[in-house]
């Protein structure tokens, strides 16, 4: 999953490439935030492709789940870089830390949010969603996928259900919660899959974390975070 690249991200996210060019015609240069970006390689084949146009930065949780080296280890065996790009090629800034504590943005400063296959790790991923919206600048655009469900097989019914809200003591779902909110939709791709698209602006889900659940501590190797939620 670590070495996904833009292709597979175009499928999953929409054509990134459009979306990039669409935001540079209109501001001269993006800034862009993959969340969760692995070893990075759709960061620096955007990098490649896009140059001084745009200044893009991946957060992963450590170190050892993505970085530089990394980075450019893959690049040169997926041949999307060679080595001549060493010395000329702007390279993607990783940062680490928890997204869905905080994202280290100012408010309304990133042109570009995407995550794939990412959210699904977060202990509080409606705080995530939040965070995206606010730092999501004027006519900005995300597009994430992983947050609802596991696509484990063999994990139980209820640890499927990745956001668990409740209201004293019943549980709602999760996507009939979040059509309410303007700023959040579900959007179809040409592809044929759906991605999440928050909108800038200020979302406040009117919700605490009360807890979760791993379920790799259940499930040898399967993986994903089951974030339960009350409604304040």
């Amino acid at each position: 999953m670590k070495t996904r690249g833009l292709e597979t991200a175009n499928k999953k996210l929409g054509n990134l490439v459009e979306i990039v060019e669409q935001i540079i015609k209109r501001k001269g240069k993006a800034k862009i935030f993959e969340s969760g970006p692995g070893y990075g390689l759709v960061m620096i084949e955007l990098a490649k492709r896009f140059g001084d146009k745009i200044e893009i930065i991946g957060m992963n949780l450590k170190p050892e789940h993505g970085n530089k080296s990394i980075m450019i280890k893959y690049a040169l065996k997926r041949k999307i870089i060679d080595k001549s790009d060493l010395a000329t090629l702007k390279f993607p800034k990783f940062i680490y830390g928890d997204a869905g504590e905080k994202l280290p943005f100012k408010t309304e400063s990133i042109d570009l949010v995407y995550s794939q296959t990412s959210v699904y790790l977060y202990k509080d991923k409606m705080h995530f969603f939040e965070e995206v919206a606010r730092v999501l600048s004027k006519n900005g655009i995300s597009r994430i996928t992983g947050g609802f469900y596991s696509g484990e097989e063999g994990i139980a019914p209820e640890f499927r259900s990745l956001i668990k809200i409740y209201r004293n003591g019943r549980e709602i779902q999760a996507k009939d919660y979040v059509k309410k909110f303007r700023l959040f939709k579900i959007v179809n791709l040409r592809s044929g899959k759906q991605a999440i698209q928050i909108n800038p602006g200020k979302l406040d889900f009117n919700l605490k974390l009360e807890a979760t659940i791993n379920i790799n501590h259940i499930y040898k190797n399967k993986w994903g975070m089951q974030s339960i939620y009350t409604i304040n």
